[in-house]
């Protein structure tokens, strides 16, 4: 008799980032631009931010993540799966405004100076 009765756990497999952690992302990244990375506030906030995007203990603090890679490749996964979730923290906590193309400029203006038709 093969397979397993092991039943598989239902469990979201990565984290989920929502407006929580996007406000603590953007809250922490001010106290480090202000240099206050000793303070208790930050220090919480970190924590905070660690737990709520499921990280585990071993993994680095997404505040203090180096930009060049580990130069040991047992942590380079880890750091890889940090690197992203700034990076999507960053794109979603400061925006890029959308870049309109010369056409839809052209398009936008001629709508402008089209009548409108009668109700």
């Amino acid at each position: 008799m093969s397979g397993t009765r092991r039943r598989p756990i239902d469990r979201p497999p990565r984290p989920i980032i929502d407006a929580e952690s996007v406000r603590l992302f953007r809250r922490g990244t001010r106290l480090v631009e202000e240099g206050r990375e000793e303070d208790k506030e930050f220090k919480r906030l970190a924590m905070e931010l660690h737990r709520r995007l499921g990280l585990k203990p071993w993994h680095q603090n997404i505040f203090d993540l180096d930009d060049s890679p580990p130069v040991d490749h047992h942590y380079f996964r880890g750091w890889k799966w940090v690197a992203s979730l700034r990076d999507q923290l960053g794109a979603l906590a400061w925006p890029r405004p959308r870049l309109v193309s010369d056409e839809e400029r052209r398009d936008e203006a001629d709508d402008a100076h089209q009548p409108e038709p009668p109700p």
